[in-house]
């Protein structure tokens, strides 16, 4: 297939369970697009028929389109082949979180054998406020139209550049739609570090608070570097990084859902009043190789 309805295919990007993500050209406008197009062939062994799969790929696409906010991706068009397959388009992002934080390893064997752009990293803090508060005023539009998105996590946070990017929030794939779509029996949408722990013991039942759980999990990501620990509530702040970003990080990723703020538009007010203090910078440090395959870790 060299085509999908008018749009001409540049690559097969992500090919999930369900659907193929297909990086394309339109011809008319001469831009270039992404395509979510439903691919049933690999539900053999799914709880769920493809009939069921279909009605959530339907409601993801109509789901993303009743969000109206600037940081949520938007969906051009919900279109069908001629074998009867929908396909919904969207504009193409050419990076996501990982382009700036990373990737999570927490091997350091690993780190020093990875790339330099793939090691994992911290921000600066104020970059690290922005993302999150644009990243909240996504999920606070989500949140009002009664979405749980149950996904949050770096490669599901895309960015409008490499370099300074602005934050898009898709894949609505797994997400809880209010009165449509019953949550998928026995399965829950996995994201490691990300997930709130009342998610991995009943993902039908989660509300707004699972969601916030992963925005204080990323904060923490942004300012340390490291991927999420469960222990976060005994830590202190580290140094450079302000007392109320930490108290919401801390407060965000509690155990307790009931002790998290009730959704992404408590935390808005948080992350607004949240007030940037120079401070020491923190050391920093690098792994590196040397001559002979030998790992040296730096200071700098």
């Amino acid at each position: 297939m060299e085509r999908i309805g008018k749009y001409v295919i540049h690559k097969v990007s992500v090919t999930t369970g369900y659907a193929q993500v297909v990086f394309c050209h339109d011809p008319d406008l001469q831009v270039p697009v992404a395509i979510k197009l439903f691919d049933p062939r690999r539900l053999a062994d799914s709880p769920l028929s493809p009939a069921q799969w279909l009605g959530r790929f339907i409601s993801e696409a109509r789901g993303l389109a009743s969000v109206e906010n600037t940081y949520v991706v938007p969906i051009k068009a919900l279109e069908q082949l001629p074998d009867g397959r929908p396909y919904f388009v969207m504009p193409f992002f050419a990076a996501h979180l990982a382009f700036e934080i990373g990737k999570d390893f927490t091997d350091k064997a690993a780190i020093a054998a990875a790339q330099e752009h793939e090691r994992p990293r911290y921000i600066s803090t104020g970059r690290a406020i922005l993302l999150l508060r644009q990243l909240t005023s996504a999920l606070a539009a989500v949140h009002r139209r009664g979405i749980v998105h149950r996904w949050v996590k770096p490669s599901n946070i895309l960015l409008t550049a490499k370099e300074g990017g602005s934050v898009r929030l898709a894949d609505f794939s797994m997400a809880k739609f209010p009165g449509v779509n019953p949550p998928l029996p026995d399965i829950w949408p996995d994201c490691g570090p990300y997930t709130a722990p009342e998610q991995w013991e009943n993902a039908s039942s989660v509300g707004a608070e699972a969601d916030v759980f992963s925005i204080g999990a990323l904060a923490y990501r942004f300012v340390t570097g490291q991927p999420p620990v469960a222990d976060i509530q005994a830590m202190d702040a580290p140094d450079d990084v302000p007392e109320q970003l930490w108290d919401f990080i801390q407060s965000a990723t509690h155990p307790d859902p009931q002790k998290r703020p009730a959704n992404a538009g408590a935390v808005a007010p948080l992350l607004e009043g949240i007030q940037l203090t120079p401070k020491p910078k923190r050391e920093r440090v690098v792994l590196s190789r040397q001559a002979g395959g030998k790992t040296s870790v730096q200071a700098s």
